[in-house]
């Protein structure tokens, strides 16, 4: 029999880790519903689980790069794996809500320590020519995981009750555990690295190669801009179809679903051909693709345009990320992959809070001007890639 490879293994324990997190997704706000029937405590939840990036999200590197890695990770994890147990019998045993929102928040804090970590570790667990194809596979894997997850979480959850669901994404956790333990990097990518005594050196040196770096720090410039777009839209795309459409649960269900399988073929579809064309191309071909998703979807009079739209948005989007996550790590090297794999993945989570509360208030003025901010701010995504030289990146292995 083959032995898997650690890239193989890393995949594999994302994946079971993954639909883990898609229980908890599922459950966490049920139960909380069932316990207080508050909107505020709902909303109040989601703040809490995007409170640990605003707080964290900038200084969680610089820590990867000073300290073992896989000792951070597997600490991250076995933390992950004790408050997964601990959240439901706080609910059975009626403790302070606010007790159950601070293991939220520390769930969220370890969860973003732990992707950070996994970024890391499946960048220096293959060559830099099988960047994409491997960011590839995460991103099909994720999109299996949304489309299938939740429904998983509901059968777990009527056979053996939510508990039994929690006491299973703890043992995913432990699979990943169990992986990182006897992960080494490829020497190759990694040789030997100093690391740095303090903190503050770490960070500074971390950050100035960022701003000295000039596709580095454009790419995220330009991610950034078109993540604010996303962020107008994403928090009220349920809203936007219950409340201003009419539409039914079950339409509501259609419209994810048919969004998460635009995430498949979408993976599937870069999976066969990214190689064969130009990092810059496909950006700008991506990103001008994704705004016409947004402008489609101005038409909210039609579910079906609405939908047709989002899932363009959808399949777009998995291509765009995992060329972000290409590029970032084919082009960093080791001694700031910690900083710089934070620094990016906080881009995406960072303004989640704010711009929810924005776009609350913008589709309240004028139902359209959500998807009018996501097509303006994709298109300013676009032309901050032509005008700095982005849309001029060759294939993976001519990246310096």
């Amino acid at each position: 029999m083959k032995k898997l490879t650690q890239k193989s293994k890393l995949l594999i324990g994302y994946a079971i880790s993954g639909l883990g997190d898609q229980f908890y997704t599922f459950a966490i706000p049920l139960l909380m519903l069932s316990r207080t029937h508050s909107s505020i405590i709902m909303g109040l939840l989601t703040a809490v689980e995007y409170l640990p990036t605003a707080l964290f999200g900038l200084t969680i590197g610089p820590i990867f790069d000073m300290y073992s890695r896989k000792k951070i990770m597997l600490f991250s994890l076995v933390m992950q794996m004790v408050l997964i147990i601990i959240a439901p019998f706080l609910v059975i045993r009626n403790v302070s809500i606010y007790w159950l929102l601070l293991v939220i928040f520390l769930l969220g804090s370890f969860d973003l320590i732990t992707w950070t970590g996994y970024q890391i570790f499946i960048a220096e667990s293959v060559k830099k020519e099988e960047l994409s194809f491997v960011s590839g596979q995460v991103g099909s894997i994720s999109s299996v995981q949304k489309t299938f997850g939740p429904g998983i979480a509901a059968v777990i959850i009527n056979l053996i009750n939510y508990i039994g669901g929690f006491l299973l994404d703890a043992l995913s956790f432990g699979y990943l555990t169990y992986v990182i333990k006897d992960y080494e990097p490829l020497q190759t990518e990694n040789g030997a690295m100093k690391k740095e005594s303090s903190f503050s050196k770490s960070a500074k040196k971390g950050i100035s190669f960022l701003f000295a770096h000039h596709d580095i720090k454009w790419l995220l410039a330009s991610f950034f801009v078109a993540n604010v777009g996303f962020q107008a839209v994403v928090p009220m795309l349920t809203f936007l179809l219950k409340q201003e459409m009419k539409v039914s649960v079950n339409l509501v269900s259609v419209f994810y679903t048919v969004a998460a399988v635009a995430s498949i073929i979408g993976n599937f579809i870069y999976l066969r051909i990214n190689k064969n064309m130009k990092l810059g191309t496909q950006m700008i071909m991506i990103g001008l693709l994704i705004m016409c998703g947004f402008m489609i979807m101005l038409n909210v009079q039609s579910f079906f345009w609405v939908t047709f739209g989002y899932a363009i948005v959808s399949f777009g989007c998995v291509w765009s990320q995992a060329n972000f996550f290409t590029i970032i790590q084919a082009e960093t090297p080791p001694q700031f992959k910690g900083t710089i794999t934070s620094i990016s993945t906080s881009l995406t989570r960072i303004i989640g809070p704010i711009m929810s509360l924005i776009s609350g208030f913008l589709i309240k003025e004028e139902v359209h001007s959500i998807f009018v901010v996501a097509s303006v701010c994709m298109f300013l995504s676009v032309f901050i890639s032509l005008v700095t030289g982005l849309g001029e990146l060759g294939k993976l292995e001519k990246l310096h």
